[in-house]
């Protein structure tokens, strides 16, 4: 228990006490919302659904479930280092800033077709549903990138690389390369669509 007290009163646990309070105080005390991703990761998990609206289970377990089984499996054969969490920001950093890019790839995209005449209606139709599933995947795919972001801060400033914090940061990697090919696959039937006009 002393050593339990003893770690709480580290300046650096303290200074996180004190963010996740004013977080949450903001939140439900003044109902401030401007941090909230709840719509992004509902928006993202209703590109899941089929035709009549209802959960698809086996798409959940592949790109939602899947990577964190696949992260404790790497982490149980190597726990993360500080070189792996370097290469992983400088991936992320890059990939997020291409998302960015992307996300504005797809609304010109989602424009053009708008105004094109040569599109069939049925065309349009799948283009855009596509393109709207696209961008709330690269929401998602941001959302995850700033999430990793901060975990990989988190744990190079406390210098602990153990078998959870390995878990989640594997994960979340796996994740968002997963995502990264449904996102690619997404705009290539939008663009291959276009390129058969």
């Amino acid at each position: 228990m002393r050593n339990f007290l003893t770690h709480l009163s580290e300046p650096y646990i303290i200074m996180w006490i004190v963010v996740i309070l004013i977080i949450i105080i903001s939140k439900f005390g003044f109902g401030l919302n401007y941090i909230s991703v709840m719509d992004i990761i509902k928006n993202h998990l209703n590109c899941f659904k089929n035709n009549r609206g209802k959960m698809l289970v086996v798409p959940i377990i592949n790109y939602m479930v899947m990577p964190f089984f696949m992260g404790i499996a790497t982490a149980m054969t190597k726990k993360i280092s500080g070189e792996t969490i370097n290469i992983i920001t400088i991936i992320v950093s890059i990939l997020t800033a291409m998302l960015f890019a992307l996300l504005t790839m797809v609304i010109d995209m989602k424009a053009k077709i708008k105004q094109n005449p040569q599109y069939f209606s049925t065309e349009a139709e799948v283009s855009k549903k596509s393109l709207l599933e696209t961008y709330y995947t690269i929401m998602f795919e941001i959302l995850t990138s700033i999430v990793l972001l901060i975990f990989c801060l988190c744990y190079c400033f406390t210098k602990k690389y153990g078998c959870i914090q390995s878990t989640l940061i594997y994960s979340l990697t796996y994740m968002l390369v997963i995502n990264l090919m449904m996102i690619i696959k997404r705009i290539f039937r939008v663009i291959d669509t276009d390129m058969q006009k």
